[in-house]
């Protein structure tokens, strides 16, 4: 079976030819199959006296698959020859190319291969260049392949793309016989396509003037060589197929570049293109910023990236599982994840992982974690060919018998291959019901943190009311982590500190919040964040910016230094500093006693810290107090943070950008007594003493106190015990 592929720029009359072929084949007694692979699904028409049969996308919809049978969407046309139309979704809507290629998996899944046909032609829309469409051009579906094309130009500029499609699969393989000409009888077209032919090494398979007869058969539903056999133009045919019988030369393809061909065939000569300047190895943010410009943000005003866009590093993690993990934090709200049902389930088990680990390791149920409000729109096989949006539409009326206070719509890669608008979604809302559309289209949209930074973004331009009446002493609480475990207690702790002073909070800007606070967001007269890392900076920069919010300078504090300055500021904004001294006073006098209890263990000891985390003081405050040497503290680089900050600057050695593959020759040198990092490292095991430090520390005025506290018994466990020294009577009993 020699199976043929026919390739061509839409409306060049591909069509018309391939039918022909077929027909001119079916004469010479082959048993001939076409298969029309264009969404226009007109292949055929001609070879079944105009009728058009049902194509194998509409059979694919409407069909349940344990009732396939290539009967239903096989016909038979003139001589004998089968017909099979892929056919495809509606203009503007899906993907045609997806469509392609279910078509052939069903065909396959049929078993057409067994059929006993001479000759199987494809014919096939050449001016969309995506996979879908390349599938006939696959060396296990075509072993020679023809390009019709004119002498105008974007015929031939098409000509050129469909060799280069065929390149990127050959690889110096010989399949292509050469070009089809359909004559235009436009000016120069003779010269245009020979001095084509010649810059690509193909020869002219066959020259189709251009004749009446073709507008006659479109009208009657025939094929020339049906109705017009004894013609001139049938005998074209028939020789031309029986060439392909024959078995013409194959040829490699080797395409032009644009400006090759638009010399050869436009007589044009191109000016050298100036080279962007490279970029610096020392931009700042700011200038590398352009080159993540292919990243949508979907915001107008301000780029707000990720750090791994912005610097250019490798993405981390995916947007869609970004976006959903902070938008499933509005608790009385419902996110739809318009995509596959696995791509739910994957982010459904990272966002309960946490409440699931609180629940089992401390006994403590956390709502958010344990119960998403997530539901999914399922995408599959036929949601990717017709798209999506009425799926969608269908799934967000579900949610709102549901009685949300707003619906949060999120895209995963699929839906935004296809091109489904989420945003028009927004016409679903109504009036106490917001429909917020958040296009993260999985990791098209960028990395994990690029999909947070939307959904906190896109869901406070949302809902928050700028309107919004203030309310006396009262704060919001801003980019608290919501996948690590110490997040409730830090909160828990933070109300602490904040309920002497009479301080309550207002909103937690996207943590265990509704859609109410949300909206009242503007009622506190001041905004702390959780974290000042990457992700606090650029929502403080965003909440500014926006609403005009007023911030405090510090994060939540960590470390006695921290908190007591903390606090003095917090009492000062709210004009209650009269309420600090004695609280300060009480914690201060058991963190010194403390202190004083630790150096019996720690003072003198050296230590050596290698840590992703970028604020660190908290950790070497109480290192210091406890009289400890720091040997050295080695940053690593951090996908969620690029500024390390110290106050305690030029009292220790400092490495940023520290390689960890340096840190076991640094033990070795630096011989430190205690060596933190983030992580358990098993290398380290009896070299020394070793513990790791939280990415997300415990906030409050004793957080290093108590990991200082863990480092003394750490030190006096891994002292030698005394049944250890039996190692040495035994050497001298087997040396005597």
């Amino acid at each position: 079976m020699k199976k043929v592929a026919i390739y061509g720029k839409g409306g060049i009359g591909k069509s018309t030819i391939c039918a022909n072929i077929s027909a001119a084949l079916s004469q010479a007694d082959r048993h001939v199959l076409q298969i029309g692979c264009d969404p226009k699904h007109d292949s055929t028409r001609l070879l079944l006296k105009g009728q058009k049969i049902q194509t194998v996308l509409d059979y694919l919809k409407n069909t349940n698959p344990m009732d396939y049978q290539l009967s239903d969407i096989l016909c038979t046309g003139f001589g004998g020859v089968d017909c099979i139309e892929a056919g495809g979704p509606e203009p503007g809507v899906g993907c045609a190319g997806r469509g392609i290629l279910s078509t052939f998996e069903l065909l396959n899944a049929l078993n057409l291969q067994k059929r006993a046909y001479d000759l199987v032609l494809y014919d096939v829309l050449g001016d969309v260049v995506c996979g879908g469409f390349a599938v006939p051009i696959r060396e296990e579906y075509a072993d020679e392949i023809y390009i019709v094309t004119s002498g105008e130009f974007m015929s031939l500029y098409a000509a050129n793309n469909i060799l280069r499609g065929i390149k990127n699969y050959d690889y110096g393989k010989k399949r292509v016989a050469g070009l089809i000409w359909n004559m235009r009888n436009v000016q120069g077209e003779k010269e245009r396509v020979e001095g084509f032919a010649q810059a690509v090494e193909l020869p002219v398979f066959a020259v189709i003037p251009r004749r009446d007869e073709f507008a006659l058969g479109e009208k009657t539903g025939q094929t020339i060589v049906e109705g017009w056999s004894h013609s001139p133009l049938a005998g074209i045919f028939k020789e031309l197929a029986q060439k392909i019988i024959a078995g013409p030369l194959l040829y490699a393809a080797k395409p032009l570049t644009d400006e090759e061909l638009e010399k050869i065939v436009l007589g044009l000569e191109q000016s050298p293109v100036p080279k962007k300047p490279e970029q610096r190895e020392d931009a700042a943010p700011s200038e590398i910023m352009a080159g993540a410009e292919a990243y949508p943000t979907k915001l107008d005003d301000d780029q707000y990236f990720s750090k791994s866009i912005v610097s250019q590093e490798p993405l981390r993690g995916c947007a869609f599982n970004g976006a959903v993990t902070i938008s499933v934090h509005v608790q009385d709200a419902i996110v739809v994840a318009h995509g596959p049902k696995s791509c739910t389930y994957i982010t459904y088990q990272g966002v309960t992982s946490c409440g699931r680990r609180g629940l089992f390791e401390r006994g403590s149920l956390l709502p958010v974690s344990i119960a998403p409000n997530l539901m999914s729109t399922k995408m599959d096989e036929k949601t990717m060919v017709f798209g999506g949006a009425q799926l969608l539409k269908g799934k967000v009326e579900e949610a709102k018998r549901d009685q949300p206070k707003a619906v949060i719509l999120v895209s995963t890669c699929p839906s935004g291959i296809i091109g489904d608008d989420l945003t028009a979604m927004a016409a679903l809302e109504e009036e106490d019901l917001p429909v917020i559309p958040i296009v993260t289209d999985g990791n098209i949209g960028g990395d994990y943190l690029q999909g947070m930074i939307l959904a906190y973004l896109n869901i406070a331009k949302a809902l928050i009311d700028r309107e919004a009446s203030p309310l006396p002493d009262t704060v919001n609480i801003i980019s608290e982590k919501v996948v690590a475990k110490n997040t409730p207690d830090n909160f828990t702790a933070i109300t602490d500190l904040l309920t002497p002073l009479g301080i309550t909070v207002n909103c937690r800007y996207l943590c265990e919040t509704t859609v109410d606070q949300i909206r009242n967001f503007m009622r506190a007269p001041l905004n702390i964040l959780a974290h000042q890392d990457y992700t606090g900076r650029l929502l403080k920069r965003f909440f500014q910016k926006e609403y005009g919010a007023v911030f405090l300078d510090d994060p939540f504090p960590i470390g006695f230094y921290e908190t007591k300055n903390w606090l003095a500021k917090v009492a000062d904004f709210f004009h209650k500093t009269h309420l600090l001294p004695q609280v300060i006073a009480d914690n201060e006098a058991v963190y010194r006693r403390e202190i004083e209890a630790l150096k019996k263990v720690l003072k003198g000891k050296k230590l050596m810290v290698v840590a992703y985390n970028h604020q660190l003081d908290w950790l070497l405050e109480v290192a210091l107090d406890a009289g400890m040497e720091i040997v050295k503290v080695g940053i690593l680089d951090f996908s969620q943070d690029a500024v390390f900050v110290t106050r305690f600057g030029g009292q220790f050695p400092l490495e940023e950008k520290y390689d960890p593959r340096a840190r076991e020759k640094d033990i070795q040198e630096l011989r430190p007594d205690l060596f933190l990092s983030n992580y358990a490292i098993s290398d380290l095991e009896g070299k020394v003493v070793a513990d790791t430090i939280p990415y997300t520390p415990d906030v409050g005025f004793f957080s290093g106190l108590c990991l200082a506290k863990r480092w003394a018994k750490l030190m006096q466990i891994n002292l030698v015990e005394g049944w250890k020294k039996d190692e040495i009577l035994f050497q001298k009993y087997h040396t005597r």
